[in-house]
């Protein structure tokens, strides 16, 4: 698994600087000042982009910041902090649980249970139902991300804090409360940004059995994908991953497979990853990682 920021073109999310492009944080992690919200500490970033005008990052596209599989995707039950908030899961990464939050969202193009890869997009920014609100300058357009390495956000979502709304008469508990279950999510990703990730566990999957579908049988296979191909320990994205092979790396692929989670899946025969496992493509066929054809 990589990791990119969540806003951005792609262009921008690839270059590894955390915030993208004319992007910046407008409260910033751990942050006590907030508006309305007396000592209330941030639990994240407040991503805003407003060049070349005003709310220029309203409607913008968000991207899952890796790959996982989303827990929560509707609107918080206090509308008034959130609107409409997404989670993604990304399983064990470091050693700890990793989960994603993307708050005041609109336009949701996905659902629970669903899986993402990074730079998938997930919805739009959105101003946290400001306008139906009639409360003109509640919020205006931005994104509230953030990233919790325990599994907080696993959890009830009435469990959640609010941002910026936690203890509001110490001002130091309510900073150590914020920090036992979040981190802040520009030196994560700046500390992950492009990183391939092993031993990234999904917790909550369970694997199910593989169709008899398998890929043809051929004496060499390529990996055609320009971001390469994870070799699985087995035949599911949630499997531990063994190795990153990258573009032209080549490999032996025997009959064993079939169709799992969305993907193609083969088994490899021989060579240092004989019994592993990678995807050969979307089961749709949309898009493919590994060919008898080589790169081009």
């Amino acid at each position: 698994m990589y990791f990119q920021p969540p806003i951005g073109s792609v262009e921008e999310r690839n270059s590894g600087k955390i915030w993208p492009g004319t992007w910046d944080d407008a409260t910033g992690f751990l942050n006590a000042k907030a508006p309305k919200y007396g000592y209330g500490i941030h639990t994240g970033a407040d991503l805003n982009w407003n060049s070349p005008r005003w709310d220029a990052d309203k409607l913008s596209p968000v991207y899952a910041i890796g790959d996982g599989i989303v827990t929560y995707a509707q609107a918080w039950p206090n509308v008034k902090y959130w609107g409409n908030i997404i989670v993604i899961n990304h399983g064990i990464v470091d050693g700890k649980p990793l989960f994603s939050r993307y708050a005041h969202v609109t336009n949701i193009m996905v659902s629970v249970n669903q899986r993402v890869r990074t730079g998938d997009q997930i919805c739009q920014v959105g101003d946290g139902f400001t306008s139906l609100q009639g409360a003109r300058h509640l919020f205006f357009y931005h994104l509230h991300f953030d990233i919790s390495t325990t599994t907080k956000l696993g959890e009830e979502p009435n469990n959640w804090p609010a941002p910026a709304s936690l203890a509001k008469t110490n001002k130091k508990k309510a900073i150590q409360l914020v920090m036992d279950d979040y981190v802040d999510p520009q030196l994560w990703l700046q500390q992950h940004h492009g990183r391939a990730v092993r031993n990234n566990v999904l917790t909550d999957k369970v694997i199910t059995e593989v169709q008899p579908n398998p890929p043809a049988a051929s004496t060499v296979w390529y990996v055609i994908a320009s971001a390469g191909s994870w070799v699985h320990k087995d035949h599911s994205i949630s499997a531990e991953q063994v190795e990153l092979l990258p573009l032209g790396s080549t490999l032996s692929i025997g009959t064993e497979g079939g169709n799992q989670e969305g993907y193609t899946w083969a088994r490899i025969s021989g060579g240092k990853y004989d019994g592993c496992w990678l995807v050969i493509c979307k089961e749709d066929r949309s898009e493919t990682y590994v060919s008898t054809n080589p790169p081009h």
